[in-house]
Parts: C-alpha cells; sequence; structure tokens
C-alpha cells in the first residue's frame, strides 16, 4: 500500500464510525482522514479534517474531496427516520450520492456497512434497502468494494434505542444457543476489520459476514 494516502469517512459519529476513527488515528494506514458530518465531530488531531455538510445538497461540497478511500458507516432506523421515505433518503440516496461523488473525486475503493440480512428481494423494508443500496454501488466502477454485513451490533451508543437494548439483553442470555452467523457483534469489531480489509490490496468486490469478521478480526 502506498504511503501518503488519504480516506474520508461519512457515518463518523455513529457505532461503528465513531470506533473506525479512533482506529484510523491508531494505525498509520492514512496521512489524512477527511470527515464528513452533519454536526461537528468530537475529535481533536491533526489528521481529522472534518467538514459539516448538507447532505442532501452533498454536490456543493465535492470539491473537498481528495482522498483514495471511502468508508461509509452512515445509517439509521425505521423508528428514528420516522418514516420509510425519509429511512430511504439516509441509507440508500444519501449513500449513493456520496459514493457516485466519491468516484466522480478519484476515490479507488469504497468501504460499506449495510446489515445481517441485506437482500433486494426481502419482504422487509430494511433488509430491502440495504440490499439496494448493495447493488447499486456494486455498479460503480471502483477498484475495491467492501460490503461488511453486521448482524446486532453491539456496544455503546450515544443515543438509547430502546428495541435494540431488549435484543442485546437476549443475545447475552441465549448466546451459547445462537447460530454464530446471528450472534451480536461490536461495533469496534466491525470498525476493525474495515481496517483490515483497507491494509491488504484485494481488487473486486468482498462481502464479509458477522461470522467472518470476527474471524478475520480474531486471527
Amino acid at each position: 500500500m502506498e504511503k501518503e494516502r488519504t480516506a474520508i469517512v461519512i457515518g463518523a459519529t455513529g457505532l461503528i464510525g465513531s470506533s473506525l476513527i479512533i482506529n484510523l488515528l491508531n494505525e498509520n494506514i492514512y496521512s489524512k482522514i477527511q470527515v464528513f458530518s452533519r454536526r461537528p465531530l468530537d475529535v481533536l488531531n491533526d489528521k481529522v479534517q472534518t467538514n459539516t455538510v448538507d447532505f442532501d445538497r452533498l454536490h456543493v461540497s465535492k470539491g473537498l474531496i481528495k482522498a483514495q478511500d471511502a468508508f461509509c458507516c452512515l445509517g439509521t432506523t425505521m423508528k428514528a427516520a420516522g418514516s420509510k421515505e425519509a429511512f430511504y433518503k439516509v441509507d440508500f440516496t444519501y449513500v449513493h450520492d456520496f459514493a457516485k461523488i466519491c468516484l466522480e473525486q478519484g476515490v479507488e475503493r469504497f468501504f460499506l456497512v449495510t446489515a445481517l440480512g441485506a437482500n433486494a428481494n426481502s419482504l422487509f423494508y430494511y433488509n430491502r434497502v440495504k440490499g439496494e443500496i448493495e447493488q447499486a454501488i456494486e455498479k460503480l466502477p471502483f477498484k475495491a468494494v467492501h460490503i461488511f454485513r453486521p448482524s446486532l451490533l453491539l456496544g455503546e451508543r450515544k443515543e438509547k434505542r430502546f428495541g435494540e437494548d431488549l435484543a442485546k439483553t437476549f443475545n447475552t442470555v441465549f448466546q451459547p444457543f445462537i447460530p454464530k452467523k446471528y450472534q451480536g457483534i461490536e461495533g469496534n469489531m466491525v470498525a476493525s476489520a474495515m481496517i483490515k480489509a483497507a491494509k491488504s490490496e484485494e481488487l473486486g468486490i468482498h462481502y464479509h459476514l458477522s461470522k467472518e469478521i470476527k474471524e478475520e478480526v480474531e486471527s
């Protein structure tokens, strides 16, 4: 991997994204980390360049992108979004617009977090949108695309999600009986897997499922 590379990150304030920023700073892969965010990032480091952007008008900020690798950890929930339309805007439109602009600006590799169960033909709207964005990203001619499909995410979020907290409790109690494929996974572990993929020079499209993410990080 050549030196003096720059990464750009969206979704940096979420569970995986915040861990990713910390991991990126602890590694020596990139000389600069650009962040596109709707609100300022609480990170004081000379390597991190935070840009507050309007994702509805992302094209206005495209000239700021000076990176080789893009990491997308952006995502919401149906409850937080409030409607299917609002959910689709965040999890498909914003992500797709960002990817297309990155490609225009010379970004070579794209690292995307979706979800276990992502399937464009799914009966479940959440999984269907996740599958649709995967297909859309696959069609863009990046040198490499890495798609991460974690199961239930574990870790401390800034905002509380009652449904997820309940699922986490269930996961803890019944983990010995849950197939490894479906067991919860720490957000930091997903971030670590993204870093490991970034260190590789593999071209093409690669999928990383929860069970495989754990194995990749622990190996």
